[in-house]
């Protein structure tokens, strides 16, 4: 009974011994596992962080992206209208040049025709005396100078706010101090038929710039037609009154 005794004593040492030592392994094996399961949830964390630093890298160059797409379209289109607003300066540009060249080439050619103290203006010579005379007078020294009194048959020589063809011309006449102030004889007159007002060449108005108000014949004597620059249209005066008139040329 002592020997079986022993024996279960060895037998429950040895179970015991065998027992600790598993305990021990599988406590080592655990703390290797908790060991290498951190190390795991650290690199998973690591993971995670850089994942989510590179998400934000990549929304942060999305949105440079769309940006630089964004400013990429406006210089585009700044561009394009650029583009558009130098073609159009070029065709202003090359309208002008040519505008500019036949002037030069027409000035070129009525220089040369235009007597001296003469003014080049649309095709004529254009002469404004320097001093006044009557309608009759005015126009006898139109016609000793190969030229007649002005005749204007067309909006071509008077535009919008005034008389353009004059304020042209009068700032050249050198006796000339306030343009807007002088009345100048045209070659404009009723004195065939009452109210029936002709040119010099015998034609009839088919364009009329009367001033407000007139012709009005004022007196019953106002059968010559003059300029008013100050009231910017023409007037009926006695044809016996002074004033400077304006001869015309034509060059072609």
């Amino acid at each position: 009974a002592a020997v079986c005794l022993g024996l279960l004593c060895l037998l429950l040492l040895a179970i015991v011994i065998g027992l600790v030592t598993s305990l021990n392994n599988m406590t080592q094996e655990g703390n290797q596992f908790q060991t290498s399961l951190n190390s795991t949830t650290q690199k998973r964390n690591q993971l995670q962080t850089s994942l989510n630093s590179t998400t934000q890298e990549r929304n942060q160059l999305q949105t440079s992206l769309s940006s630089m797409t964004q400013e990429r379209n406006q210089l585009q289109t700044s561009l394009n209208s650029m583009t558009q607003e130098r073609n159009q300066f070029q065709t202003s540009l090359n309208i002008y040049e040519h505008f500019v060249w036949k002037c030069l080439c027409f000035l070129e050619l009525t220089s040369q025709i235009c007597p001296d103290g003469w003014i080049t203006f649309s095709r004529s010579c254009y002469f404004i005396s320097s001093e006044s005379k009557s309608w009759d007078e005015s126009r006898q020294d139109c016609l000793r100078r190969g030229a007649d009194l002005v005749i204007i048959k067309s909006k071509e020589k008077e535009v919008k706010d005034g008389l353009y063809f004059i304020y042209t011309l009068i700032p050249k006449a050198k006796y000339v101090s306030a343009a807007r102030k002088f009345r100048l004889w045209i070659g404009l007159s009723d004195l065939e038929t009452e109210r029936e007002w002709k040119w010099v060449d015998g034609s009839s108005l088919c364009y009329s710039y009367w001033a407000k108000g007139q012709p009005n014949d004022y007196g019953g004597g106002e059968d010559c037609g003059e300029l008013r620059p100050a009231y910017d249209g023409w007037n009926d005066a006695p044809c016996s009154d002074g004033r400077p008139w304006i001869c015309e040329k034509k060059t072609v």
